[in-house]
Formats: C-alpha cells, structure tokens, sequence
C-alpha cells in the first residue's frame, strides 16, 4: 500500500515538473518571437493555471429563478414636482464629482493593460499560439513509448487447467527527420511462465532493433517540415497581431476617455447655461412683480430654465452611462465612482510629406508584413502540392538483435537480422492531388490579389488620415472663432438686457453653449486624427504600461 502511495506522489511530481518545464519552454518561445519586434515589444502574462477552474457542472436540470409576478416588489414613485426634481439632480451630480475618484487617461492604460478583457483575450491568442508551436516541436524531437501488457492463460484438458503467464514489454524510442520519413529504436521484452501444468517451464527474452524509413520523392523534403515551418511562422505572425493590437487599443482607450472628457466639459458648458437661464428667470420674475414687464416675459423665462434643467439631466444621464461603460472596458470595479480629468494627449499637429508617409507605412506596418509573408506561405503550400502529385518511391532499413539463452542481456553480434527495401508506387489515382494543387495555386492568386489591395487600402487610409489632420485643423480654428462670437454676442446683451426679447436672450446663451461643445469637440477630432495617422502609418509606439510614447522621442519630421 506505501508503495503504491509513493508511485502516485512521484507521478504527481513528474506531471507538475512537467508543466512548470512547459511554462518555461513558453517563456523561451515568446522572448524568442518578441525580439524581431525590437525592445519596444511587450512579453503577454502567462497564464495562472492555479486559479482556473477545475471542477464542470455535470447538472442536466440547472435550476431557473424566474418568480411569478404577485411575488415581484414594485411599488410606484410618487409624483414630485419640477423644483424637487431639479434639486435632486444637482445633488446627483455633485456626488459623483466630490465623492468619485480621480481616474486620468494615464491611470485608464496602465489599468486597462492588466484588468481589459479585451486586453487579456489578445493575450491569450498570443499564449495559445506559442503553445501550438511548442506542441510541434515536441512532435520533432525524439519521443518516448513503452507499453506493458500481462496476459494469463488457462488450457483445459479433462477437467485439468494448465495456466500460464505471459507479460510483454514494448519500449521504442522515434525521432522525426527534418526531410522526411523517420528512425526508430525498440526493445520487445517477453516472459511466459507456466504456472499450473504437469510440466513447468519458463522462457524469457529481449530483442532490440532498429528502423528507418525514408521517402525519396513524395513526402521528401521541406514538405516534411510543413506544419513545423507554419506554427513557427505562427509565432511571429501573433507577436506582430498582438503588437499591432497594443496600439489599436490604445487609440480605442484614448479615444473613449477623450469622449469622456468631451462630455464632462460640454455638461459644464450646460450648467453654465442652466445658470443663466435662471438669472433671466429670476430677473424677470423681479421685473414682472414691479410691473416692468409681461407674465409672458416671465413665465416663458422659467419655462426656458426648466427646459435646460430636463436638457442637463438627460446629458448627465448619458455620462454616467458612458462612464460606467468605459469601467466596464478597463475592467475598473464597476461600483467605484470616478471622476474623469479634463485632459488631452497634448499632441500638435505634424510636419509630414505625403509620399514620404505612405512609402513608410508600407514598409512599417505590421499586419502588412504578415500578410506578405502569408503570400510566401501560399507559395510553399503551392510546392508541397506539386510534391504531392509525384510517385511513391520509399527506402526502409531495418536491423534486429535477439538476446541468446532466455537472458535478458546475453547478445550475440553474430545473430544480427537485416531487411532492406524500396517501395515504388505506380500514381495510377492522383486526381485529388491534382485537384488540391490547383486549389493552392487559386488561393496563391487569392493572396497576391489580396496582398495589393491591403497596400492600396493602407495608402488610402494614410492620405485620409493625413488630410483629417487639416480639415480639424481649420475646424478648431473656425469653432474658436464662433465661441468669440457667440461670447460677444451675449456680451452685448447682458450689456442691455432690456432692449433684447427674452427669446433673444436665451438664444444667445443657447448658441454660446453649442459653439463651445463643437470647439471641445474639434480639439478632440484633432489630436485622435494624429493618433489615427500614427496608427494607419504604423509609427505609434506604445510603451510597456500601455501610454504613447512622446512625439518628441519618434522621428516624425517625414
């Protein structure tokens, strides 16, 4: 019994020695990968296989909360009037600004790089490729097989058994060759005993051999290697996919934060209208009271008041919505308040030529690059077809030794047995080999059309990116310009507020208030379209925690 205990516990350490040699061999391979990216490639986190799951619900009736409606609470809000209302919006939001944590577009990288699950998927591909090729190397080096068996036999002869025990040991040892075909060593142990007969007697014996087979047309050279070549190609192909996706989802973070801050600003920009709004009630309901002006005057300025308090709610409502969204994205704990910083990249528009730009791109591109080199695997796969609609002509070589005199280890050279032959199949039937080659070179073509409109599309998306980066120029320009306006404008009314209508006055403030959302707006557009040029030229550096390198450390005078 202890020594079964014991024979468990070593399994038990083989296995988990095993797999921390597997994690290691990992490590290698992507250290490996990343070092064709240059220093600025990021290592993905291995995966903590302690805090999967280990157990599967084996439940065929998993049980479904669904109470029936008498059992549900829900009770009607009382009606409340406009004034409340507005209060309690008020309140809302000046919670969430003095009680939320500060969270800046800095913080929102470095934390999304370790809670995202976005993030967190595109390391896992990444992982899982690296394990695919680490499973194909393990096919090519040399492998390890034994099989034991134990058989017992019982003869009957006029009601007598004559029993015997018969137990076999099978160990061979393969190793792949890099152009084809295979060698093989064995070692077949046998002992039979007899262990009820009127005669006993026992016979034991090991024979050890040796094997090799070779194809000499098909089968034989590089195609041999076909699925090595591809899972190693593989590895490079996900270093270059996860880099690639480190920049996009960059821009996808910046992107929602500077949204974000758009958002904040535009509901400060409303609150400063809503204040104002009830300046001119309250002045009109002063001037109303002393006779000076109609109950229209008056009632139409509360109702416009009101109106950009229903108006403010509603934008809050949308921020706390998209706030909670973008938690959700990063993988921020979803219950936390937060606070978004006013900010910006702090990006100035850049000194680019457009030739130059585009000719770059082609060349830095990571995803171009990989579908490059997948046209060079559709070439390969073309030739491994053409190898596949040759003949059959194999070579085998085969050499056994039995051992002498029922012993184990008593060999005799001189009893060594040799086999030698060479196979040579007539392709009478190679139509699906013709057929497959003919696929391949279809898809050869697939590709190398494919291939010319990614380099068209990427020119395109250059140009696009580049000339966005002039129209939000001019916008910017064109919006401060309105803001201007727009302020002078209401400077001059609150300069004489009675010789201006009360539609006129709130007009002003309304037009104040949308010139200043489209200027925060335009210098959003502006500094994400010079992301989006870095991105599209394939010059955005991305560094370890996940936030841009400075423009100053790129080269970007072009």
């Amino acid at each position: 019994m202890w020594r079964l205990l014991a024979l468990c516990l070593l399994v038990l350490q083989a296995c988990d020695s095993g797999f921390q040699a597997i994690d290691h061999r990992v490590e290698a391979l992507l250290v490996e990968a990343n070092e064709s990216l240059g220093d600025d490639s990021v290592l993905p986190r291995t995966v903590d296989w302690s805090t999967l799951a280990s157990s599967s619900p084996e439940n065929p009736l998993p049980a479904t909360n669904n109470p029936l409606i008498d059992e549900l609470a829900l009770v009607p809000s009382i009606k409340i009037d406009s004034k409340t209302v507005g209060k309690k919006l008020d309140a809302a939001a000046l919670e969430l600004e003095e009680n939320g944590i500060l969270l800046t577009l800095e913080e929102s990288l470095v934390w999304s790089t370790k809670h995202a699950q976005g993030y967190r998927f595109a390391e896992y591909d990444y992982l899982t490729t690296t394990l695919s090729l680490l499973s194909e190397l393990h096919l090519w080096g040399p492998r390890f097989f034994e099989s034991i068996s134990a058989t017992t036999s019982a003869d009957s002869t006029g009601g007598f058994y004559d029993t015997s025990l018969n137990v076999v040991n099978d160990f061979e040892i393969t190793h792949r060759l890099p152009y084809g075909g295979s060698v093989s060593a064995t070692a077949l142990t046998n002992f039979a005993d007899t262990l009820h007969a009127a005669t006993s007697s026992n016979t034991k014996g090991t024979t050890v051999g040796l094997a090799l087979e070779l194809p000499l047309l098909r089968g034989s050279g590089t195609v041999a290697r076909e699925t090595l070549i591809q899972s190693q190609r593989n590895l490079i192909y996900g270093a270059r996919t996860f880099e690639r996706f480190r920049r996009t989802f960059f821009r996808s973070i910046a992107g929602d934060y500077l949204n974000l801050v758009v958002q904040r600003q535009s509901l400060a920009n409303a609150q400063r209208g809503v204040e104002s709004l009830r300046q001119l009630a309250s002045r009109q309901r002063a001037l109303y009271e002393s006779g000076r002006t109609r109950l229209y005057d008056s009632a139409d300025a509360e109702n416009q008041a009101l109106a950009s308090v229903a108006r403010l709610s509603q934008s809050w409502e949308r921020y706390r919505l998209a706030v909670d969204r973008f938690k959700v994205k990063i993988g921020w704990p979803i219950k936390e308040l937060v606070r978004i910083e006013p900010t910006s990249l702090g990006l100035q528009p850049l000194k680019v030529d457009m030739k130059t730009a585009v000719t770059k791109a082609l060349q830095y591109r990571l995803d171009l690059q990989t579908e490059e080199n997948k046209v060079g695997d559709a070439r390969r796969r073309v030739q491994n077809a053409k190898n596949g609609v040759l003949s059959d002509l194999d070579f085998s070589a085969g050499a056994s030794l039995p051992s002498e005199n029922n012993d184990f280890t008593d060999f005799d050279g001189r009893e060594v047995d040799y086999s030698v032959g060479i196979t040579f199949s007539v392709p009478l039937d190679r139509e699906t080999d013709r057929i497959s080659l003919r696929k391949q070179q279809i898809l050869l073509e697939r590709a190398k059309r494919s291939l010319r409109t990614s380099k068209e599309s990427i020119a395109i998306e250059v140009r696009s990116s580049l000339r966005n980066i002039e129209v939000y120029q001019f916008t910017l320009d064109l919006q401060e310009r309105n803001v201007e306006i727009a302020q002078l404008g209401l400077n001059s009314i609150n300069a004489d507020p009675d010789r201006v209508s009360v539609l006129d006055q709130t007009r002003a403030i309304s037009e104040l208030q949308s010139a200043q959302d489209a200027r925060d707006s335009a210098r959003r557009d502006l500094e994400l379209s010079i992301v989006d040029f870095l991105l599209q030229a394939g010059q955005l550096r991305i560094q370890q925690n996940g936030n841009m390198y400075p423009i100053g450390t790129l080269n970007h005078n072009l």
